[in-house]
C-alpha cells in the first residue's frame, strides 16, 4: 500500500519549491536565514536553485529535527489529510511561468503551481517578482503575499501588484485613479510616477507581505 501510494505520486517538487516551503515551515523570510539553520554558506543555496539540486542528508536532518513531513515537503499532490484539515493549497507564480499564466487566462484554464499555507493566510496568491525595497540600491528579487481584488476596488496609497499587459507583473504604489478610472497613477520606490491605461491592465492583487527569495 505504502509503495502504491509513492506510485501514485510522482509530481515532485522543482529545488526552489522545496526551499520555498521551508522557508514557510521554518519561519524564516531569506534564503541567508534558512543557509543558517543548514549551517551552511548563503551561496550554498542559490546553488541548489540555479542548478535544481538539493543536499537530502541535510534536508532530512533539518526535517526531523523540526517535526516535518517529507512527504508534505517533496510532492506537490500528497494526500495528507491532517494538513488539508488546517492548510490550503496557495497557488503560485514563478517568474518563469509569466508567459504561461498569461496563456491560461486567455484560454480559462489555469494550472498554477501551489504549495500548503495556513488556511488563516490573508492572501490568496504568491507572485514571484523584482520589487525596490527602501533600504536597497537595486531590485531585489521576492515573494509578493497577495490576494486578487476587482479593478474598482483599489484605494489610493495603497500597494499592490499589477499584471501589466506585455510587461509581467509590477509592483506599484498607487497615487491617484482618474476620474473616469481609465487611468492609474502609480509609483515604484524612488521613483517618478507614472500613468498606466486601465485597459492595460489585466489583473491587480493587493500587497499583503513580502518575502525575500
Amino acid at each position: 500500500m505504502k509503495n502504491k501510494v509513492l506510485q501514485e505520486n510522482q509530481n515532485t517538487s522543482s529545488a526552489i519549491e522545496v526551499l520555498t516551503k521551508l522557508k514557510v515551515l521554518l519561519g524564516v523570510k531569506s534564503s541567508k536565514q534558512l543557509a543558517q539553520i543548514f549551517e551552511l554558506k548563503p551561496n550554498t543555496i542559490s546553488s541548489w536553485k540555479k542548478r535544481n539540486t538539493l543536499c537530502y542528508a541535510k534536508i532530512i536532518d533539518v526535517c526531523k529535527q523540526h517535526q516535518i513531513d517529507l512527504n508534505e515537503l517533496f510532492y506537490s499532490n500528497y494526500p495528507n489529510k491532517a494538513i488539508e484539515k488546517f492548510y490550503t493549497n496557495i497557488p503560485i507564480i514563478y517568474i518563469d511561468d509569466y508567459l504561461e499564466y498569461y496563456l491560461s487566462i486567455k484560454t480559462k484554464h489555469q494550472k498554477l503551481k501551489q504549495i500548503y499555507l495556513p488556511k488563516s493566510s490573508n492572501f490568496d496568491i504568491i507572485i514571484q517578482l523584482y520589487a525596490l525595497v527602501k533600504e536597497k540600491e537595486q531590485p531585489q528579487l521576492m515573494y509578493a503575499f497577495c490576494k486578487k481584488i476587482d479593478h474598482s476596488l483599489v484605494v489610493e496609497h495603497e500597494n499592490y501588484v499589477f499584471f501589466v499587459q506585455n510587461k509581467g507583473f509590477q509592483y506599484f504604489k498607487l497615487i491617484e485613479v482618474s476620474k473616469d478610472k481609465s487611468t492609474f497613477k502609480v509609483k515604484k520606490e524612488e521613483e517618478e510616477p507614472i500613468d498606466i491605461l486601465a485597459k492595460d491592465v489585466i489583473e491587480i492583487f493587493q500587497w499583503k507581505d513580502s518575502l525575500m527569495c
